[in-house]
């Protein structure tokens, strides 16, 4: 209990100075076509980044932890260096082409938006290089169940960034917010680089084991290149939308995800290890249990958060964002996207199921749910938004996390009662 509370309480914090800083923008610019600029050059930079890390963690965790202790210096060495080597080669390919791919997903976007967009998407193409070596050096801690420091280097350069975004935004503008991603992201992977000596060498590291990591790191990819381009699809028809309906739609997404990153980090992230080590001991009933007493305490848990925002969302957001160049019909728009989006709290289960099927080695199962998901939902978003506009794209974000949630559930559930 008490390490839950620990953990807890550190990504509540960190959670706390990511919302600060889009509560910043949004406040202090508001909703229009500088904030969709800078979410639009998130498409291809922060949210590939997600994608890349969550694949990595998922697929390294499990891996490292059936590693002696003595080779895995070796070990996340040569990852190290290999993940960043890929990743500023992928970096230099962004910024050379943001004016393309920028244009092309976001078709909307007025001229004066679409330089901005391209200028800011030029700098978090960074990010992708220190966020990737986060990420592996992250995958070490996790394999060794410490949890605890990672989410330390997380929240002290999110708090400095912070700091230093409030004195530069009202001189620098929006342009300082993206330079603050890359900041931050380069501190942290500074922090986390003292795990390792990278005075010893690399040579005695089993390249079975390097090309196993790869082999399963390029399926996920595969996979995730498909169902993850959700946000890409959600900014490309939201800049069709009036000016400012991809700020709108990316702020109450991003709530909801707060949440989930808060349950992922806490419950689902340590289950992955868990599972792992229950699954190498035989002991199935036991992981039965630890998984099925999280669902149901994570479920009640997203419904009473649905509940309150219900009920409760309007005052809360007048309190925290209503006033300077947020409105009131811009309040009453996001309270309504954010009711819609509802389902995307139900994301947990399918959290909880993925943590098992990666820890009992099964990624593909993940792969197929998600990308079979990923075009029926794609289906019903450009459907609705034809019918109600950006509302049919929150539909059909929280459709996507239920069908998930739902059919990673049912297929362990079976899983786990063959085994054991």
């Amino acid at each position: 209990m008490k390490f839950i509370f620990s953990l807890g309480s550190l990504a509540i914090l960190n959670l706390v100075a990511t919302v600060a800083v889009q509560w910043l923008v949004l406040v202090y610019i508001g909703p229009g076509e500088k904030t969709d600029a800078y979410f639009s050059a998130q498409v291809l930079t922060l949210i590939p980044l997600v994608i890349l890390g969550d694949v990595v963690l998922r697929v390294l965790v499990p891996l490292l932890a059936g590693i002696p202790k003595q080779d895995l210096p070796g070990v996340v060495k040569v990852f190290t260096l290999q993940v960043f080597s890929g990743l500023a080669l992928a970096a230099t390919v962004l910024v050379l082409s943001a004016p393309v791919w920028v244009s092309v997903l976001s078709p909307g976007l007025s001229s004066q938006a679409l330089d901005l967009s391209v200028e800011m998407a030029k700098i978090m193409s960074i990010t992708l290089v220190f966020g990737g070596l986060t990420t592996v050096l992250k995958s070490v801690y996790y394999a060794e169940q410490r949890f605890i420091y990672p989410e330390l280097t997380q929240l002290i350069p999110g708090v400095l960034v912070l700091i230093g975004i409030v004195g530069a935004l009202p001189v620098y503008g929006i342009v300082s917010v993206a330079w603050g991603m890359v900041i931050r992201f380069l501190l942290q992977a500074i922090m986390l680089f003292r795990w390792n000596d990278w005075r010893g060498s690399c040579s005695d590291t089993d390249p079975a084991l390097i090309r196993l990591a790869w082999r399963r790191i390029r399926a996920l990819l595969f996979g995730a290149s498909i169902y993850e381009t959700g946000p890409m699809l959600d900014r490309y028809l939201a800049s069709l939308a009036p000016v400012g309906s991809i700020s709108l739609l990316a702020f109450g997404n991003q709530f909801y995800s707060l949440f989930l990153v808060l349950t992922d980090k806490v419950f689902a992230a340590p289950l992955m290890s868990i599972a792992a080590n229950d699954i190498n001991a035989g002991q199935i009933k036991r992981l039965r249990e630890k998984y099925s007493q999280r669902v149901l305490l994570l479920l009640a848990v997203a419904v009473c958060v649905w509940l309150a925002f219900v009920f409760y969302g309007k005052w809360g957001l007048n309190f925290l964002i209503g006033y300077g160049q947020f409105g009131a019909e811009d309040i009453d728009a996001l309270w309504q996207l954010m009711i819609v989006l509802g389902g995307v709290l139900v994301g947990v289960v399918g959290q909880l199921s993925s943590s098992c099927f990666y820890g009992m080695g099964k990624t593909n199962i993940v792969i197929r749910v998600a990308i079979i998901n990923f075009f029926i939902c794609a289906f019903v978003k450009v459907v609705a938004f034809n019918s109600v506009g950006v509302v049919g794209i929150a539909i059909g974000i929280g459709t996507y996390q239920v069908l998930n949630a739902l059919g990673l559930h049912i297929i362990l559930c079976r899983k786990l009662r063959k085994v054991g």
